[in-house]
């Protein structure tokens, strides 16, 4: 495997000034504290693809921890695909590249949202009509009574896993809707092209948070508890007040949004100007 070996000297350095932040009395475990940092590391010492990662024994000895803590904490970024192991060799920075997603310009369809470079795949997990959790029926401003149409979908991106997408809709208006009718696997070109909807707009919210569902973390290849981001939204289509879909989306972490904000108008240079007084 190419890549370089890790630099002792940046790594001793490294962890003399964040070894203080390992807290051997707190809720989350020393191994797992322990992980996050040397994550950091891998990110701020900018390893590429290929470099040697330090040895168990030189991370244990310059933290102040135990050798099975440091295999533990080692072991949980190889899980996490940061980090594979070679018998007989060594522990190696993965070649794991981030996604760029643009998922808050004003593109609103996922599939639209992926580089053009990238090779997409979805895999549809499930479909079922069953009636709607509280939250969810008030969300799409359906009665308790109605039934919903459930669907998750599995997106690969140059065949690994990056989201689990979950769709809601009222299933009396989409009875038929199944994956053999779906657009080029876009919920939202399947609306339009099949069923005359024209997307109007799509609220939705990003937060930071773990994967506990063994489920999701199953589909998404982590462990249960690693860092995802959650997207949640509602899609509203032309001409209607209430939503036609409730999403939720399970995005594995190495995957970044990005977006252009850019000023709408310039200030007038008078509104900038003291003013002057006689």
């Amino acid at each position: 495997m190419p890549g370089r070996d890790e630099d002792d000297g940046a790594f001793e350095s490294f962890a003399a000034n964040v070894r203080p932040q390992l807290l051997t009395e707190s809720s989350i475990p020393l191994y797992n504290q322990l992980g996050r940092v040397l994550r950091r590391f891998i990110e701020q010492a900018e390893l590429e693809p290929g470099d040697r990662f330090p040895a168990e024994e030189m991370i244990a000895a310059r933290f102040g921890v135990s050798r099975p803590t440091a295999n533990r904490a080692v072991q949980e970024l190889i899980s996490h695909g940061w980090l594979e192991r070679e018998r007989g060799r060594g522990t190696f920075v993965r070649n794991q590249p981030i996604v760029d997603l643009t998922l808050l310009s004003e593109n609103l369809s996922f599939t639209e949202q992926f580089p053009r470079d990238a090779v997409l795949h979805t895999e549809f997990i499930e479909r079922k009509v069953l009636k709607p959790e509280r939250r969810i029926a008030q969300a799409l401003a359906l009665s308790p009574e109605a039934s919903i149409l459930y669907l998750r979908r599995l997106r690969f991106v140059n065949e690994a896993p990056v989201m689990v997408c979950d769709s809601y809709l009222p299933a009396d208006r989409f009875s038929d809707l199944d994956r053999k009718v779906f657009i080029r696997g876009s919920l939202y070109a399947t609306l339009e092209g099949k069923y005359g909807f024209t997307i109007e707009r799509s609220e939705r919210r990003v937060e930071a948070e773990e994967v506990v569902d063994q489920a999701i973390a199953e589909l998404l290849q982590v462990p249960v508890f690693s860092p995802i981001l959650l997207l949640t939204g509602l899609t509203f289509v032309e001409g209607e007040e209430r939503p036609i879909e409730l999403m939720t989306a399970y995005v594995r972490e190495r995957v970044a949004f990005k977006s252009t904000v850019r000023r709408r108008t310039r200030p007038e240079a008078e509104s900038i100007r003291p003013t002057s007084k006689d």
